[in-house]
């Protein structure tokens, strides 16, 4: 007798269980089917509730469309960076309509090298090197506006005569007459006040740069005939 009551209470026990799971259509347990494909029995499944998919917008099941193509989402979800139309942000370089770096008060876009920053020398002189050549040449052979000694440059460096360029030598170099190293100028100004009695060129004159310009053109015609 005693067995038979615990046979019958097993069995009660096991009935109820299966009453429950049936029961019960949130347990995953008393769901023959994928719970996920039956929309329209398990009302805990997200994506089959009609009315979640209107009222909660957070619902990816609820958007047919993507939700950054969304209108509406886009005026009414301000986390929707799609939606947001201006940037707020100042430190954001994306909302910044005009580019940064083409602003005229950026430093970086002031060339310091540009000519409206530089200070100028000296009035402008010449438009070409052979222009400063061509007013040298006729300062090379002036004897009598250059000094008071009644000579001129060519007078002494006819024909390359007495300008060591055999040596090849570039300006600055020690010369003997000088005792000095000088540098081209500063030897053209030593011949003016010294063999010619004349008065030194102002360092940055039209008048320097000619005679030194002259010069050069004078050793490079040197160069040409004594090329070997």
């Amino acid at each position: 007798m005693r067995y038979l009551t615990l046979v019958f209470s097993f069995l009660a026990i096991f009935a109820m269980q299966g009453v429950a799971e049936a029961a019960n259509p949130c347990n995953p347990c008393a769901m023959k089917a994928n719970p996920c494909a039956m929309k329209h029995v398990n009302p805990c499944n997200p994506c089959a509730m009609k009315h979640m998919k209107k009222m909660n917008p957070c619902n990816p099941c609820g958007m047919k469309a993507n939700p950054c193509a969304m209108k509406h989402m886009k005026k009414m979800n301000p986390c929707n960076p799609c939606g947001m139309k201006k940037m707020v942000n100042p430190c954001n370089p994306c909302g910044m309509k005009a580019n940064p770096c083409s602003m005229g008060a950026n430093p970086c876009s002031m060339n310091p090298c540009s000519a409206d920053a530089n200070t100028p020398i000296r009035p402008h002189a010449f438009d070409s090197f052979q222009e400063a050549v061509n007013l040298g040449k006729k300062m090379w052979s002036d004897d009598e506006g250059m000094g008071t000694a009644g000579v001129a440059c060519l007078s002494c460096h006819a024909d390359f005569d007495l300008l060591n360029l055999e040596r090849n030598q570039n300006f600055p170099h020690y010369v003997k007459m000088v005792g000095d190293v000088v540098t081209l100028d500063q030897m053209i100004n030593y011949c003016l006040t010294n063999p010619m009695k004349g008065k030194q060129l102002e360092k940055n004159s039209k008048e320097l740069t000619a005679m030194a310009a002259y010069y050069r053109a004078y050793r490079m015609k040197y160069i040409r005939e004594h090329r070997k």
